[in-house]
């Protein structure tokens, strides 16, 4: 290294430094070309050996009293003595070390007199001169291998610098470079440990000599990066890899002040760091360069080429802890074939993706493709298309996210690992779950197996995490590859697990004998604070069939573990009544919630859950839907309804009740303080049954919903279930599929179900009640009705006056479902003309739903003067095209949805053009005047339409800068 000479004023530390590795000026270049000039030619210098020989008979002459031993001789002989030694020097530059060894042998004795009186004389400068001439010696020794030698004078030197003890006379400096050439020397002969300990000394003197020296500060680093290399090496041999990785990293530190004047130490030190840290060198080098940020793409590093090794790892964590300047990870490795210990592998990948997260200046993670944002990791990074990276990209301001600001309450990831083998699964859901800030994980149909769901567990059970990340509460597995040993590793989430303890509570009941709904999630009583929680309280292993009841089993072991666990979904797992037969344990936890829908453990499994479920005293909702229940177990499930106080949603759709299962579990639901029941498809036909429902409607005082969809009653079926809809307290009821015709309709509504205020929503989808039946609704059932369906209903156009009647003496109606019936361009003419007639304060409708129902162009443009009334307007599959569209938006009119779905339809690009037009305007004028802005749609759907993908990006980039306020979904 070459700094100028200027950089060291005082003339001995210049001597010194010159000696060294470090070239001050031009001098010692000088020398070099000079000795290898025509004069000298790299051949003995006989001219300049003479002089040194008369100079060693003149000091001779001194020790003999013939001349005066006087300051101009000392002055001449240090003179002579320094020239010598740096006439050798320049030897050794110049690649003739033999050369340069005999010319110090030749100086030797100018370095020492046998008279005490010369000896001791401090002006002499004997001591410093000998140290020079040996430290001289000992780098051309070296240099031809001559270790011996090399470590002789070294070691006669190191004995002049601590000579004087605590009174040392010499230069620190001298002495720290002449301990720093015994310890390299001392390596070339593997005396490492001996080499070391000078390696050491010499590094420490070099700290201390620059807290208090002035010396330009490439100069220290270049010294200081020397001394660490030296004992990294030897820490490296000795196999001290901690101390050498310590060394190695504050060796790279200092070469960041000497630039490109390293001498190359900074290579050399990645060498050794390489060996030390059990990393490739080009690894390192990578390491080093994304560190510092020196590398071409100095944001970006590319690990997708390397092996992902304990040591690696450990690396891009220490790069990630300290970098300023790296704000992109690439990770993709195709090899699924690990060759570490799977549980010390997740540990440190888990200790990775935490680094990633905490980096402050990481922006993105790619991985196998994928990318995430750190800081926002439930977030989807957008790719830019050809606009927004092009022409566009000036103008545009896209988001490069898709998703709003808001964090939602679900990560949702499902399929996006899918294609990924297990380790970058293991990687990714490292990632999702350490830096997660969303209540729940959604990781469905990502075929997740024990392989990868080993690094799921793990990463689920640490409890270090950042202040703004939070634990995973709710967690959903669906259709995943989980079978019974990968359930057992699943199970293991809860070990670590230990919410707060509380006091034991107290339940309390009401009057009429069940407890009272607000206390369940009383935050004093029944759980920690929502802060405090660190395990999942919420499971979802549906669709994993390999579970079974092993599996299922092993879950509820590790649940039974958690006292805070809420929520349990198990549908289509392969549940059998052996597997409902060991749920002990489970009445410790705050159980609310167990679905396990499509399972076939009959009666005997649902005898079995009755039994453990009855002493779950927190339980609210239970869910059996599809599980081959038939009589006897609808007798357990009564007894269950019976005895439990705080049940309230029970859902028994699509099991075999029939007309004796159904009236056994009616009785259960009477005496029970159930809000909502699903009896949906269970074959329940007879009147006796829907007697039993009746009564069932009249004594259950807190029965809210009720659900008897696919059940065809007999001819006195509907009968009873409208004479007990008065005496009731049901908001909602659902009949779908059920046969109802307008007899039906009129037995039902005329038994006292139109007297009722009460009832609120009536699903009659896939009924054939025709417009009698519905002329029958409107006149009897519309004082308190707010959500009416009748989809497939068999309604015609010849419905018009009707519709207008039910809307018009509904006042409370907001929803209204007439989707895939028959109506035509002007089924809904009436209807419409009354409303717009009427202010928007004589009705509530602001959702309707017209989809399929054969409208045209025609029946769309006399929707136009409803559609600043409506929130939502449904015309999927109705045969619109462009002219259709063209006419609504020309319309002189105000549009103000939030939601227009026009899916299905026949709309090209001059809709399209029309529709980006109409709304870009009322955009504009809204620029000056907020006020203006009286016609917006903020979503529009217009999928499996005549629009090409190109016309869709461009219309996109369109809307983006000239709309932004609508969004389209292609």
């Amino acid at each position: 290294m070459k700094i100028p000479r200027d950089g060291v004023e005082d003339p001995l530390l210049y001597e010194i430094m010159y000696f060294s590795p470090v070239e001050l000026g031009d001098e010692r270049y000088t020398n070099k070309l000079y000795f290898q000039t025509d004069i000298y030619n790299r051949t003995w210098p006989t001219l300049m050996a003479d002089r040194m020989a008369h100079q060693i008979e003149k000091l001779k002459h001194c020790e003999m009293g013939i001349v005066a031993f006087d300051d101009e001789f000392r002055k001449t002989h240090r003179k002579a003595v320094i020239g010598h030694c740096k006439m050798a020097l320049a030897y050794l530059d110049a690649r003739e070390a033999r050369i340069a060894m005999k010319l110090c042998e030749q100086c030797m004795p100018a370095t020492k007199s046998s008279e005490p009186r010369l000896q001791s004389d401090p002006n002499a400068e004997f001591d410093f001169l000998r140290i020079i001439a040996l430290s001289n010696l000992a780098c051309a020794a070296r240099r031809v291998k001559f270790f011996q030698k090399a470590i002789d004078a070294l070691a006669e030197a190191k004995s002049l610098c601590l000579a004087g003890g605590d009174s040392i006379q010499q230069h620190p400096l001298l002495i720290a470079l002449t301990l720093l050439n015994l310890s390299a020397v001392l390596g070339d002969i593997d005396h490492d440990e001996h080499g070391l300990r000078w390696g050491l000394e010499a590094l420490a003197m070099l700290y201390n000599l620059f807290s208090t020296l002035e010396l330009p500060e490439m100069v220290q680093a270049y010294y200081l990066s020397l001394a660490c290399h030296n004992a990294a090496l030897l820490n490296v041999k000795l196999g001290r890899w901690a101390d050498a990785q310590e060394l190695v990293d504050e060796g790279i530190e200092f070469t960041k002040i000497l630039g490109e004047n390293d001498d190359t130490l900074r290579s050399k030190l990645i060498t050794i760091g390489a060996h030390a840290k059990h990393v490739p060198e080009v690894f390192l080098s990578e390491a080093v360069n994304a560190l510092n940020g020196w590398s071409q793409e100095r944001g970006v590093w590319n690990l997708s080429f390397w092996d992902f090794t304990m040591p690696e790892v450990k690396e891009v964590i220490r790069v990630l802890q300290n970098t300023l300047t790296l704000n992109k990870i690439i990770i993709d490795q195709k090899d699924d074939d690990r060759r570490y210990d799977t549980a010390v592998e997740n540990e440190h990948l888990a200790e990775l993706m935490k680094a990633v997260v905490e980096c402050h200046c990481m922006e993105m993670i790619t991985i196998s493709g994928i990318d995430f944002q750190t800081r926002k990791v439930w977030r989807r990074v957008k790719k830019r298309g050809f606009l927004e990276t092009r022409w566009y990209a000036s103008a545009l301001n896209f988001a490069d996210v898709w998703g709003g600001s808001q964090t939602p309450e679900t990560g949702q990831y499902q399929g996006l690992l899918a294609s990924l083998n297990h380790f970058m699964k293991r990687v990714a859901m490292g990632l999702l779950v350490v830096g997660n800030e969303t209540e729940g994980i959604d990781l469905s149909d990502n075929g997740i197996n024990l392989t990868s769901i080993t690094m799921l567990v793990h990463a689920l059970c640490k409890t270090d995490r950042l202040a703004r990340t939070r634990p995973c509460r709710r967690l959903i597995l669906r259709k995943n590859d989980i079978g019974v040993e990968a359930a057992k590793e699943l199970a293991k989430i809860w070990d670590a697990a230990e919410p707060p303890q509380e006091e034991e509570e107290e339940v309390s009941s009401d009057g009429e004998g069940f407890a009272d709904e607000d206390e369940e999630f009383d935050p004093t009583a029944e759980a920690p604070e929502h802060d405090e929680l660190q395990g999942v309280t919420a499971l979802d292993v549906s669709e994993n069939g390999d579970i079974g009841d092993e599996g299922f089993q092993a879950i509820l072991k590790g649940i039974s573990r958690y006292n805070c666990f809420k929520v349990l979904t198990a549908n289509a797992i392969s549940l059998t009544a052996a597997g409902c037969a060991c749920l002990e344990g489970l009445e410790q936890t705050r159980l609310d919630t167990l679905i396990l829908n499509q399972n076939s453990f009959g009666c005997e499994g649902v005898a079995n859950l009755c039994e453990e479920l009855s002493k779950c005293t927190r339980l609210r909702v239970l869910e059996l839907e599809g599980c081959g229940i038939k009589l006897e177990g609808a007798k357990a499930l009564r007894e269950l309804l019976r005895h439990h106080l705080k049940l309230q949603e029970i859902s028994v759709a699509s099991n075999q009740l029939s007309d004796d299962g159904a009236i056994e579990f009616c009785s259960g639901v009477a005496e029970s303080s159930l809000k909502s029941v699903n009896l949906a498809h269970n074959g329940i036909v007879s009147d006796d049954a829907s007697q039993s429902i009746g009564d069932m409607m009249r004594s259950c005082h807190s029965l809210l919903k009720l659900v008897l969809s696919g059940n065809c009653f007999d001819h006195l079926g509907p009968s009873h279930i409208g004479s007990a809809i008065e005496h009731s307290r049901v908001l909602t009821l659902q009949l779908e599929e059920m046969g109802l015709t307008a007899d039906s309709m009129d037995d039902f509504l005329d038994q006292g179900a139109a007297e009722t205020q009460d009832l609120q929503e009536l699903t009659l989808n896939k009924n054939p009640i025709h417009d009698e039946g519905l002329a029958i609704i409107a006149e009897s059932l519309s004082i308190g009705l707010k959500n009416l369906r009748l989809s497939h209903c068999g309604l015609t156009s010849g419905a018009q006056a009707i519709l207008l009647s039910l809307v018009s003496l509904s006042p409370n109606l907001q929803r209204l479902d007439l989707s895939y019936n028959s109506l035509g361009p002007k089924g809904c003419l009436d209807m419409v003309k009354w409303m717009d007639q009427n202010d928007k304060e004589s009705f509530s409708l602001s959702f309707l739903e017209l989809s399929g129902c054969s409208l045209g162009d025609e029946g769309f443009q006399l929707l136009v003067p409803i559609m600043g009334s409506l929130r939502f307007l449904g015309l999927r599959d109705n045969g619109i095209t462009s002219a259709g569209l063209q006419a609504v938006m020309s319309a002189n009119q105000m549009v103000k949805l939030q939601t227009l779905d026009l899916e299905g339809n026949q709309i090209g690009e001059q809709g399209l053009h029309a529709l980006t037009e109409r709304f870009q305007k009322e955009h504009k004028r809204s620029l000056w005047n907020p006020k203006q802005l009286t016609s917006m749609i903020d979503l529009v759907i217009l999928k499996n339409n005549d629009i090409s993908p190109a016309l869709a990006a461009s219309t996109e980039a369109f809307v983006k800068i000239y709309n932004p306020l609508m969004t389209i979904l292609w």
